[in-house]
């Protein structure tokens, strides 16, 4: 099949997808200064966080909860400046989530991504959880009987 990504596309494409694969999937925060454009915008259910500190602190808090969280990319959509990803994470319930004490519990949830790249960059994210889901996992919810 003929790869119909433009350079530029190819390259938005890899600078989203080291989120999942190096910042999650390596712990490895100290590149969010060059992904990130510093004064980016990252909304997630719980509101937004703007400039790269503040998005540093919103990762930091789900990598101390899953310090083995390992991220794999599902498949991927990019057109121009937008590049969505499709995400599964998988970890251990280590640390405190959202004032949930550790359970010790795996999870497993998909997990939608959506980037605006702007000159190389990450502008804004837009971040989409299965949180139930995880919630569930964690023993902290349970769903109704069918």
């Amino acid at each position: 099949m003929t790869d119909l990504l433009t350079p530029r596309e190819r390259e938005n494409e890899r600078t989203a997808r080291r989120i999942p694969e190096e910042v999650f999937g390596d712990g490895g925060l100290d590149s969010l200064d060059d992904l990130y454009a510093p004064n980016a915008v990252d909304h997630n259910p719980f509101g937004s966080e703007k400039g790269v500190e503040a998005i540093r602190e919103s990762y930091e808090s789900f990598l101390s909860a899953f310090p083995d969280v390992s991220q794999t990319v599902e498949r991927s959509v990019v057109r121009g400046d937008l590049v969505a990803l499709h995400i599964t994470s998988r970890g251990t319930h280590e640390g405190v989530l959202w004032g949930i004490e550790p359970t010790g519990n795996e999870m497993e949830v998909q997990q939608m991504a959506f980037f605006r790249i702007e000159d190389g960059l990450i502008a804004e994210r837009w971040f989409l959880s299965d949180n139930l889901t995880l919630l569930r996992q964690l023993g902290v919810v349970d769903f109704p009987p069918r």
